[in-house]
């Protein structure tokens, strides 16, 4: 007991050292920073809510815990909100929101009937086993996702590595204290063990960004390409020409266009393309087209001439090649859907 005491404090000092020059950052550009702000505020405050309830106060002054196991809700949301923020999403105020909804249920059913009905506890528990388990696959699937266009952090691709284990250990968890019943185990140990772990990350990598005068959460870096193959080009040409070909010709209209059409436009070579996109654009190929095409479709939602057409039509119209595509698109780059963007221009 007094060995996880030991570490209870650690995690929370270190907590509130990271917090500290995680606000104190000169580099305010990521707002991810806030959301791995508030998660190291509400993983501290487990601990040391668990910390308390063993060292008696739980009898003593019940309203400290009147949260009950609700605060552990906030952990994947958080961790998934801070994982799209380093792509430059943007959230509007309600999408984000809608986020912790499962923790204001959580919330509600604690204070209602968790010392009531043993049944419904363990149904909250593994709502929140499912909730971490969704929010950590579909943050390891966004790293994956542009693995081979990008180069994700090393910061990053550990503390997704962290949150896996953290989910599994969860379930497994789970699965031997519901299903069969086994005890020896608690929770919170696990989650205690998770914030060591996660803490210790951050503090590694914190002092290496300290060390180098920066810090940067970006997820993913623009890969260094050793030899480059853009030495024999004229960079400011091949600038011209693209802005040529995006401005006035329009390209990204075409639904076929792939990265070899429009290398040969340029008189390149693909990997020459790819380098040349990924350095001077900072984006992929898939990522410039998309962003010229919701600018055009923007126009044509706002164009009252257009008004006849259905919106998968203008995705149509703008180069995209499938409705959910565009949706998913349309809604990363600007934070709204495009019925909230008619609505809010109109």
């Amino acid at each position: 007991m007094n060995l996880l005491f030991f570490f209870i404090g650690y995690a929370s000092i270190q907590s509130l050292l990271l917090i500290y020059l995680l606000i104190s950052t000169k580099d305010k550009r990521n707002n991810g920073i806030y959301f791995l702000v508030s998660l190291l505020i509400i993983t501290n405050f487990i601990g040391i809510q668990y910390m308390l309830s063993k060292l008696g106060y739980r009898e003593i002054y019940p309203k400290l815990f009147i949260l009950g196991f609700s605060p552990m809700f906030f952990i994947p949301p958080l961790y998934y909100l801070f994982t799209l923020s380093n792509f430059n999403f943007k959230h509007s105020f309600l999408n984000t929101i809608s986020h912790f909804i499962p923790f204001a249920l959580a919330l509600i059913i604690s204070l209602q009937f968790i010392y009531i009905n043993p049944l419904i506890k363990s149904s909250l528990f593994l709502f929140f086993v499912i909730q971490l388990l969704g929010y950590s696959i579909v943050s390891f699937r966004i790293i994956q996702k542009e693995k081979n266009n990008l180069k994700p952090t090393k910061v990053l691709k550990t503390l997704n590595i962290c949150m896996l284990i953290f989910a599994i250990c969860t379930l497994l968890y789970y699965i031997i204290r519901v299903i069969f019943n086994i005890r020896g185990i608690n929770l919170y140990a696990i989650v205690i063990v998770f914030i060591i772990g996660f803490v210790t990350v951050l503090e590694v990598y914190m002092i290496k960004g300290l060390n180098n005068s920066s810090f940067d959460f970006a997820i993913f870096q623009i890969k260094k390409y050793k030899n480059s193959n853009l030495q024999s080009q004229n960079i400011d040409d091949l600038k011209n020409k693209l802005n040529q070909l995006i401005s006035i010709d329009q390209v990204f209209l075409d639904q076929e266009l792939k990265a070899t059409d429009l290398a040969k436009m340029l008189g390149i070579s693909r990997h020459q393309l790819t380098e040349f996109i990924n350095q001077e654009q900072k984006c992929t190929f898939n990522d410039l087209m998309n962003k010229h095409r919701v600018i055009f479709i923007k126009k044509l939602l706002l164009d009252s001439s257009k008004k006849h057409l259905s919106i998968s039509g203008l995705a149509n119209e703008a180069g995209f090649k499938s409705s959910a595509t565009f949706y998913r698109v349309f809604k990363n780059q600007t934070g709204f859907t495009p019925s909230e963007f008619i609505k809010n221009n109109s």
